[in-house]
């Protein structure tokens, strides 16, 4: 193997299907069970596999320039590319593989400058599945980057959201590929990852369009195998964007799209898609005056206790324990609870006569701490809320003037 991996550097036109042979074989290799870490161990495998995505052009040191800051096929061999990212995907899904590739020197940001899909591309009748190979492994092997766990995954989420290609070549994604979902569900997944943490969400904040891109593109069709799912991702980014950040929340209130985004679809949300607008609801309330609040529903045309009634009907429903595919639904809905009871104190009464003192009695007896994290990683909590649930139920009863009850049966 170790004369395998040697042979990627040979650089010699002559020598080229010798080259690629041997990376045909290191990809079937390190696709059997095991072998990915015998490969990733051989020594000088991530340089190697570096300089099959540099042409003869680039420059030793892997530093990467604006000139080269975007894939165009006709100035670079598809297949050797294809063959790098084919190897770096199947190699990075061990967790030292992933240490290794953001160790080596420009390997990132040129993995990154792949990412990039021209407009004319993504918008071609025409494009072929094969023309957008390079974007989607590029973007398969940043998603698994992103997602690498520990204090590695925090280094890799930092380094690839301080490359400043990464948001911007999302970005392009977003705004134009509609005709191939597949790459924005990848682009999507990255941002909601790289949104875990706060850094990461403001960067993403600041970059221009992009949450606009976001709304829009919860506002299209789609395709019909998987329209709920982009919708779904879309508008969960957003979401995720609004934790912690007051600078995105109000990036979104500038777009004046909540009553549309928001408060009809909690209405007729299912699953993920009621949690996580119940969830963008619950932070946007909270930089809103009364008369902001009365405006959004006024516009919306809905009822606030209507609104309130749904609420309320949503914990009646997970009345003995969060929804498995949606943890923080009942944190959520009570937050937005507190959001409208401090806006408008009419809203008090209402969410006493509909039952809301026994809802968030059930909460209270049936709590996880699965309900004080925002962000998980397999099963353990990553982002722990700065108020546990218990907390917030306490904040509500006071709002609602109950002042004895039992918090702990």
């Amino acid at each position: 193997m170790a004369r395998l991996v040697e042979m990627l550097n040979w650089k010699e036109p002559k020598q080229w299907e010798i080259r690629q042979a041997a990376a045909e074989i290191l990809v079937k290799l390190a696709s059997r069970k095991h072998k990915p870490l015998q490969v990733a161990g051989i020594p000088g495998i991530m340089e190697s596999i570096s300089s099959l995505l540099f042409d003869s052009s680039g420059s030793a040191s892997g530093e990467i320039s604006l000139r080269t800051s975007c894939f165009r096929p006709e100035h670079h061999d598809l297949l050797r590319v294809n063959l790098g990212l084919r190897l770096l995907k199947k190699l990075s899904c061990d967790h030292g593989s992933c240490e290794k590739i953001g160790n080596t020197r420009g390997l990132l940001p040129k993995i990154i400058s792949f990412t990039y899909a021209d407009e004319r591309l993504l918008k071609d009748e025409r494009t072929t599945p094969t023309q957008i190979l390079v974007p989607k492994r590029s973007l398969q092997v940043v998603k698994v980057l992103a997602s690498t766990t520990g204090t590695t995954g925090k280094q890799l989420r930092k380094e690839i959201s301080d490359v400043v290609f990464t948001i911007s070549n999302i970005r392009g994604m977003l705004q134009h590929g509609e005709k191939h979902q597949v790459l924005q569900l990848l682009s999507i997944a990255i941002l909601t990852i790289l949104a875990a943490e706060e850094d990461g969400r403001e960067l993403i904040g600041c970059t221009g369009n992009v949450i606009k891109e976001l709304y829009n593109i919860y506002l299209k069709q789609g395709v019909p195998e998987y329209p709920n799912r982009v919708k779904v991702e879309a508008v969960e980014v957003l979401s995720m964007l609004t934790l912690k950040s007051t600078s995105n929340c109000h990036r979104i209130l500038k777009l004046k799209v909540i009553e549309n985004l928001v408060l009809k679809y909690i209405f007729i949300g299912e699953d993920k898609l009621q949690e996580v607008m119940v969830g963008l609801a619950a932070q946007l309330f909270k930089f809103m005056t009364s008369q902001e609040s009365s405006a959004v529903f006024e516009r919306a045309g809905i009822q606030e206790a209507e609104f309130a009634g749904v609420l309320v009907w949503i914990l009646r429903n997970n009345k003995y324990h969060p929804s498995v595919r949606c943890l923080t639904l009942r944190r959520f809905v009570v937050e937005l609870a507190i959001c409208l009871m401090r806006v408008e104190d009419t809203n008090i009464a209402t969410f006493k006569d509909l039952g809301m003192v026994e809802e968030l009695q059930s909460v209270v007896e049936t709590t996880s701490q699965i309900e004080s994290f925002d962000t998980f990683s397999g099963t353990v909590g990553l982002s722990r809320h700065n108020m546990p649930i218990h907390s917030l139920v306490e904040t509500a009863m006071e709002l609602l003037n109950i002042w004895h009850y039992n918090m702990y049966i």
